[in-house]
Parts: C-alpha cells; structure tokens; sequence
C-alpha cells in the first residue's frame, strides 16, 4: 500500500499522460507534462492544447576541461504515438510522420523521469545512465486561497537545480528556449536590472506594444540571445543544437527586421537564454526561471455563432480584457515581480499544498480535492477587466466548450467559495444582474460582453434554483448581511418564478412544493411531471428563501417560502420514494405531458418540434425521461442542502436507502460487460458510476435520457460526499478511488477531469468530498465555524469566505490559525460526528483574527488532567 508521499509520485508508464497546468486563476496557462515538455500554450485567450510553441524547452550541457561531455534537453522519454502525433500540423507532421518534431523526440534527452505531483506544485527528478549531474526541476504558479491577485499572476514559474554526482569540478550551463507564440516574426529585445535578466518577445507589428511573452531570470549572469536562427525547414533547431552543444557560450544574435523567408512548417521566431556556473564536486546550484504573458484583450471569437467548433470572422467579434490588465502593464513587469517575490509565493502556496496534503483526511479524497482544481489555471476560467468571474464547463483542443458560467455544471463544483470566494461572489452578482429574462426566469448561460444579450435557452430547473440555494451558501460563508440585502429583490423574483403565470413551463403553479411542468436541466434536455432530482432543488431553494427572508425581515415571504419548502418535502417522500429509491412519477406513455407544451418554443438543445423531439410514435412513449431509474443525481438538491447547512429535508432513512441503492446498482468495479453508447470516460478494467440505470431492463425507456451510460467524475464525487454525510465511508471511498485510479498518468491526467471537453467543471463536486469528511459548516451571520470533533490527533485545512488556516486539535486542545483573511467567527464547534443533531461543544473564538494569528484553548474535558 502506498504511503501519502508516494501517493502523488509517478514513474514509468505513469508519466506517459501527466499533464500539469501551470499559470493564474483566470490569466491562461501552459503546462509542463510527466516528462519535462512544455505544452498547452493557451495564453492568448482561448485554449491552445496539444500545443508546443515551436521548439520551447530547457536543456543542460556539461563541460570538462573546455570539452563538452554531455548535453541533454530537459525531457524524458516521449509520451506520444510512434507513428505520429493525434493532432494533425502543416507538413511532416501528423500521422505517418512519426514522433512529433516539437517535442524534441529526436534530440538527447533523459531516459526516465520521476514526478511528483501535489497540487499547486510539481517536482521532476530527470535520470540518464552516465550523466554526471542529479538534476531536479519544480515548477509551480502562485495558487493562494483568498489572494486572487497573486493567483492570478499570468506567469510560470520554474527552478531546476543541479548537483555535481562526480568527483572533479565540472562546468554547466542551462539554456531556456521559448517561442514567441503566434509570430512568425518577432521584435526581441533583452535587459538587466536590480538582479534579473529578461529577454521580452513581442511583435513588429507595433514595436511599443506590451502583449508579448517574457522569459526572465534570477541573475544579471544570464546572457540571451535575443533570436535563434531563422530557419526555414529544420534549420533553426538544427543551428541551435550545434551552437548549445559546443563549448562555451551561445552566440549573440538579434534580428532587427521582419524575416525575409517564410518558415516551411510555420514555427514562430525563439529567443534563448541561458547561464553558465562551474560546481565542486557534491555542490549544487539552484537557477529560477519565470516564463509570463501579457495578451490583456482577446476576441469574442464565440459571440455570433451558436456553435463554438465554427469561429465567426473576426471583425465581427468584440472583445474582453483580463483583469490582470488592471495589475500589471507588461508580461516583463510581471516576471520582475514574480522572481522579486519568490520564496513568499513560493511559501504561501506551499502552506496551502501542505495544509490539504496533511490533512487528516483519506488521501484520495485529498487528491481529488486538490487536483481537480487545476482547472482554474486553464482556459475554462476568465477573470474579467471588472474583476467578475466567467467560464466554460471546459474545452476542446482550440476554443472554449460550452460557454456562459453554465449555471447546471457550474452548480457541482464546491471549491470556489471556499479557496477563492470573491470569485464564487462574482458569480451570484452577474448571474442575478445579467441572466433575468422579462418573465422573471434565469438563464443559465452568460453572454460577453456583459449585458449585450440573453442566451438563447431559456431557465433551466437546477441552474434557476441552484442560483438561489448558492446565494444562500455565500451568505453563510461570508456573513455580509448588506451583500444578500442588495441580491434579495433580485432572489425573490427568481423564487417566485417557480410559480408565476408568466413561466411558460409551468413548473409549479399550484405552489404544491414539487415541480410538475417543462423542466430543463444538465443532462441538456426537458424531464416532464414531477421527479425528486430537480424538485428536491425546487425544495432546497425554498428552504434557503425561508431562511435569509426571515433574516431579512421578511417575515411572510419567509413563511410562504417555509411551508411550501414543507409541503414538498413531504411529497416527495410520500409519491416519489419506492421503497428502494426516489424516481419520475410520470406515466411514459402519456403524450399529453409534451402537448401541453408544443406551443413553449424550444425543446432543449434540439431545433426539432417538441412534439417529434419527446415523443416516439413507433414505441408510444416519452423519450429523453428517467422513469423509475437509479439517478445518481436523484436527491442532488439534498446534497447541496446538507453541505451548505440547511435541513435535511426528507426522511433520513430513505434518502439514506436512496444513496446506497445509487451505490449498489450504478457503481462498476470493472466496466468489461457495460454498454455504452455514448461518450466513453471510462472502459475496460476501470471502475465507476453510471449516470443512470434501471431496475430490470423493461424498465429502461427505449430512449433514455442522454448520457445515462456514461460516467462522469462530477457525479461520482457529488454522491460519495453525500455518502460520507451518511458515514458511509467505505462506499465513498470506493467511488473517490475508482475515479482518481481512471487519473493515474497511464491512460489520463490526473488534472484534467474531462466530461463535455478538457478541465471541465463538474469535477470540482470533489471538494465537496473534503467538506463532508471534516464535516465543514460555515455560518458567519451568526459567527460560528464548525467541524467534526476528531477522535484523536487531528489536523485540517478550513476555509470561510472571509479566510482559511488550519485546525489542530492535539485530544487536549485545539489550536487555530489563520493564514490568509479574516475569521470573524466567535463560536468554534466540535462536533462528534457528521449528522446534524450530533452531540457537540463550543470554544470561544476572539473573533476577526487576521492571517498570522494562533488561539489556543485546552479542550474543556483535559482541563482537570
């Protein structure tokens, strides 16, 4: 079994599919795979992957008395295909070319790797037979939970260090190759100052300009060339090989115009720098390397076209700014800063790494935690010029999939109000300023620019009330009773659409408390006639409603909010539970159900009539429904309840029945006899769990819901955090284990979660998995932090969102600390265990520590020991 170290260490065949993003929350990214390649270049506003801009990379040459002895790039063995790379390029490239050119498969290179992996840092050990140094390269971007500035620097940052192995004084010189993305032509230049080199790339087009690429270091020895050789077949890495690999430095060289001949293969102009150091025998040497970007303003390539696969011309597309135009002026003043500020980002995002890593939670929940957040470094995820946060549930290899902060995905991820909550906020305020239709609906995508229109679909049931119960949940987090207050009238309306005369798909006009009309929904079609899925968020939406109405002094909206919330509730136990687990109660063969409804406009993301869309003529019977299916998503509006702190709203026993039929009928420990016709996340000796599946095969609609074959690692992590709510560990377990064993580097990315495209959202449901095992409950309007009371030595990460630290409880005391933010809460409870109406006892807090602050209190039972 291995130990938590190893656990995060791959080697081998287990390298062969790492890929490890690097770069800011909202600011684009590269990534640097298992075995050393830089690839994924997405910086210039939409996703670049399977990308190698040009021949970028490090390489190391070691000399002895004036003779080289070795020279290497700084990669392992090649990850791709030997008959040629899956991504087809311009000319000698592509399948039936063999090994991809730009990864540097056919230069000297390291024979094994070893990579250590642990979110939001990475480690790589390069080992070859014979070569005369150990040589250790880490990489990391800042990540600090509630500093969105620092984590959103556009940069990379990298330190290799080497250690003389032999027995003489040997000299090394490190070289750093990068590409100026996207120019074929480029305007270099290089400098020094306070310490540091930097050589800038940028273009001719406007010599001025800032956007460009810099690649800097931390030391006034470096020397650059400012361009390598133009080429125009192989010549420029050809020519540069034979300059690194000779004695001595690389040449100087700097092109001061446009080129005059064209490159075969379309590669963009490289620049290098590199620095020289002479080591003892067992000394070593540490280089620091920043790689940042500055392309502040981008195209709406998407705006005018239905269909992301087809970009609209661009002349037609307006444009957005990050919001890290708003922080620096140059990608070269954000390389100064970033080295200038090292060993502090360097610290604070180790605390955070090491908060979670040492944990005392499963390692695997950790892992799914931390990992499947690097999809905020990614192009999924813009921080806007006013700060605002917007997204894509993930992406295809060249542009966005899926775009609009899609309120149905975007309501699994749980990692976003804690670790950066300002962001979360974002969210709610632009959802509720820019999303309402006339009628008082929701939709649940977001248009760019802000306000320039409404998306196309309408309100979809659990984006609509998931808006709600997470206003709910940011209200508890952050204890801003003036922040809800300015949402409220913007909340009551969409509560209240539920109901209007106005909803064209008449979700619940009697206010019987569960849905009963046309209700859209993530799995992208319409269910039709009540089902506890989408009305236990219905109910949980109620309930937060009743809550923060009732804080808010509206005590009769509060009241109607609570006993329609109740009425529902009771429903849904009483008509929707059957006696195994909660279903559809809608008769399959009534087509009245969609004729009702063929004059209400669009039948989910198909263009086709309602009528011929839901309704099969051949086989009488509804299409696109669940019937009496085990969902995994059945009760998911109870999930979100229970981790957000409102009632457990339906009967606990079988809502726990419920989960466990989930886990026994969907769950797969191998996958050899599924069927699957859909989209393929997982095959062969892999574990997982079914979207859906039905007790016997006569009860499987001819034409099911979509995706109810497939397994997505968003439902997996939804359901096992519901389990753990349950203390149904060993079950949750299993399903956390299958998923990160899918993401072990061999067949996947262990960062890079895929359902609808690359990085996509719904895996973020894992952090919810952490929450439930330490049994997280924040309630900041009234000053309280809670967790499980551990039953021995105990240490945690915990975040509000105000600020986060950790907890250590030692059986005798407890210990708090604060490491970013403020904690104003003045009530910490222990509790003993994960059910609501577990025995607890409180510590008083001083309230509004600040990071850096500790309070100690010895546990009242160790007081007389």
């Amino acid at each position: 079994m291995k130990s938590r170290e190893e656990h995060f260490v791959f080697e081998g065949e287990n390298t062969q599919n790492l890929v490890f993003p690097l770069g800011g929350v909202g600011s684009g990214g590269l990534a640097i795979t298992g075995n050393g390649r830089l690839v994924d270049w997405s910086l210039r506003g939409r996703p670049n992957l399977q990308s190698a801009n040009g021949i970028s990379h490090f390489a190391l040459k070691v000399e002895k008395d004036g003779e080289v002895i070795d020279a290497r790039v700084l990669n392992g063995p090649y990850e791709g295909h030997a008959a040629g790379s899956e991504r087809s390029r311009r000319f000698f490239d592509g399948y039936g070319f063999g090994a991809n050119r730009n990864s540097l498969a056919g230069m000297p290179h390291f024979s094994a790797t070893r990579f250590t992996g642990r979110f939001p840092t990475a480690e790589i050990e390069f080992f070859h037979e014979g070569f005369p140094a150990d040589v250790k390269l880490t990489a990391f971007s800042p990540f600090i939970p509630h500093n969105e500035r620092d984590s959103g620097m556009p940069v990379a940052l990298f330190e290799v260090e080497v250690r003389n192995t032999t027995d003489t004084a040997l000299d090394y010189m490190f070289s750093s190759v990068v590409g100026n993305l996207g120019r074929e032509n480029g305007c270099h230049s290089s400098y020094k100052k306070d310490g540091r080199s930097f050589l800038n790339l940028n273009g001719f087009e406007d010599a001025t300009q800032s956007d460009g690429i810099t690649l800097a270091m931390a030391s006034e020895q470096a020397e650059c060339m400012e361009h390598l050789f133009r080429g125009q077949w192989f010549d420029d890495l050809g020519v540069y090989w034979q300059e690194f690999s000779k004695p001595g430095p690389l040449p100087t060289r700097r092109y001061d115009t446009p080129r005059k001949n064209q490159h075969m293969f379309g590669q963009p102009d490289h620049g290098a720098m590199s620095q020289r150091f002479r080591l003892r025998p067992g000394e070593s040497r540490k280089l620091r390397v920043a790689i940042s970007w500055y392309f502040p303003e981008n195209k709406i390539y998407w705006t005018y076209d239905d269909d992301p696969y087809h970009p609209v011309p661009e002349e037609d597309c307006p444009s957005f700014k990050y919001f890290y135009a708003n922080e620096w002026t140059s990608a070269a003043e954000v390389a100064d800063e970033a080295l200038a500020r090292w060993d502090t980002l360097f610290e604070q995002t180790c605390a955070f790494r090491d908060a979670m890593i040492g944990s005392d939670v499963p390692v695997e929940i950790i892992d799914a935690s931390i990992s499947t957040l690097a999809l905020l470094r990614t192009q999924t995820v813009i921080r806007l010029e006013d700060g605002s946060f917007w997204a894509w549930e993930g992406q295809h290899s060249d542009a966005g999939s899926c775009e609009g902060s899609c309120t149905h995905v975007w309501n699994y991820q749980q990692a976003l109000p804690f670790v950066f909550p300002t962001l979360e906020r974002s969210l709610r305020e632009t959802e509720f300023r820019y999303n309402f239709q006339e009628n008082g609906g929701l939709t649940f995508r977001q248009r760019l620019p802000h306000g320039c229109a409404l998306d196309i679909h309408g309100p979809c049931v659990d984006g609509h009330f998931g808006a709600i119960i997470k206003t709910y949940r940011e209200w508890k987090l952050c204890g801003d009773n003036d922040w809800l207050l300015n949402l409220w009238p913007s909340v009551e309306r969409a509560m209240n659409f539920a109901w209007s005369p106005d909803n064209p798909d008449r979700w619940d006009p009697n206010r019987s408390g569960v849905l009963t009309g046309r209700q859209h929904h993530t799995l992208d079609m319409e269910l039709f006639g009540p089902n506890s899925w989408l009305s236990s968020f219905y109910v949980a939406a109620l309930f937060a409603a009743s809550e923060m109405a009732e804080a808010l002094g509206h005590a009769e909206s509060a009241a109607t909010y609570g006993e329609i919330a109740k009425k529902g509730a009771a429903r849904i136990d009483e008509e929707l539970f059957n006696g195994n687990h909660y279903v559809q109660g809608t008769d399959l063969g009534d087509k009245f159900q969609v004729e009702q409804f063929s004059d209400a406009g669009r039948a989910g993301v198909i263009s086709d009539g309602i009528i011929e869309t839901y309704w099969s003529e051949e086989y009488q019977q509804l299409k696109y429904q669940l019937g009496e299916a085990w969902h995994a998503d059945q009760i998911l509006g109870l999930w979100h309840a229970e981790l957000v702190g409102l009632p457990r709203f339906l009967d606990t026993e079988k809502s726990g029945a419920a989960l466990v039929a989930i886990y026994d009928n969907n769950f797969h420990a191998t996958l050899y006899d599924h069927v699957n016709p859909n989209r393929v996340y997982a095959y062969e000796d892999e574990g997982g769990l079914n979207v859906a599946t039905w007790p016997k095969p006569s009860t499987k609609p001819i034409v099911p819901v979509p995706y109810s074959e497939e397994i997505w690692t968003g439902h997996e992590y939804a359901v096992a955090s519901h389990l753990i709510l349950r203390d149904k560990e060993k079950e949750a377990l299993d399903l956390v284990r299958a998923a990160r064993n899918r993401h072990d580097g061999r067949r996947r990315s262990p960062w890079n979660e895929m359902e609808c495209g690359s990085y996509y959202a719904r895996s973020m449901s894992a952090f919810g998995a952490y929450s439930a095992w330490i049994g997280l409950k924040v309630d900041l309007p009234n000053d309280e932090l809670r967790i499980n009371k551990p039953k021995k030595h105990t240490h945690v990460f915990w975040a509000t969102g105000t600020g986060c630290g950790t907890i250590e409880n030692s059986g005798d005391a407890v210990r708090v600390n604060v490491t970013q933010g403020v904690l104003p809460a003045t009530t910490l409870t222990l509790a003993e265990g994960r059910d609501p109406n577990a025995r607890t006892e409180s510590i008083s807090l001083p309230g509004n520590m600040t990071a850096g602050d500790t309070y100690y209190e010895r546990l009242p039972e160790a007081h007389g020991s």
